[in-house]
């Protein structure tokens, strides 16, 4: 699998950087959101999660991409990890996919038949867990622990891709359209978290990323001299 998220973000923030200077005729788009377990929906009451889910699309190459980034926040004492997460894509394309590309932790790519998320709905879109299977897979210990965070990246392919934004991943035909899964508690259980959101405003995104593209151009120069 390819691990290359700190590249593409770093073409993409300079990218983003050229169109804050030169203004809204090009059409470089960011989005995020910020998004949290919702407790009282869990099917045990024992996960939760912080995170966020930025989305870039940018006209001037293949940059269309997702990232993906999940803080464990479980209670300490009953342990559990993170080990995959399922989304819907909210696209007026059928045929629209998302495929991960990278990711901090051994996650892989799911595909059909291993995007069931019941009770919350059956198949979702996309996703990536240990062992390529969101109910099962791979050794629990190798996903998130508590107090830890992953960072995903996925390629997006739809042929709207400059319609969409971070909130796609929360909409979709369920009531809840994003899924996290946690085993190997201490007390043996295991569950499925649902999400809520806080979108950010355009402007608050399209400057954080302006910034940190600035910041990393500002190393590379410092580091070529």
């Amino acid at each position: 699998m390819r691990n290359h998220t700190m590249g593409r973000w770093g073409i993409t923030r300079a990218a983003l950087v050229v169109g804050v200077m030169l203004g809204p005729s090009v059409a470089v788009q960011a989005s995020s959101i910020e998004i949290f377990s919702v407790g009282a929906n869990n099917t045990e009451g024992l996960g939760s999660f912080t995170g966020s889910l930025e989305y870039v699309f940018d006209p001037f190459g293949d940059l269309d991409f997702l990232s993906v980034t999940l803080t464990n926040t479980s209670d300490p004492v009953n342990g559990g990890f993170i080990t995959g997460f399922v989304f819907n894509i909210a696209s007026a394309d059928d045929e629209a996919s998302a495929t991960l590309t990278s990711g901090s932790h051994p996650f892989e790519n799911l595909t059909d038949g291993g995007l069931n998320a019941q009770p919350f709905g059956n198949p979702f879109d996309a996703g990536a867990a240990l062992g390529g299977a969101f109910l099962g897979g791979g050794s629990p210990t190798e996903g998130i622990a508590v107090g830890d965070t992953g960072i995903f990246e996925f390629d997006v392919m739809a042929f709207d891709a400059a319609d969409l934004t971070a909130r796609f991943l929360t909409d979709g035909p369920f009531e809840f359209n994003f899924i996290v899964r946690f085993k190997e508690f201490e007390n043996g259980g295991s569950e499925k978290v649902p999400d809520r959101i806080i979108p950010l405003p355009p402007a608050l995104v399209l400057g954080g990323l302006g910034l940190l593209g600035a910041m990393f151009g500002a190393r590379r120069v410092r580091g070529s001299l």
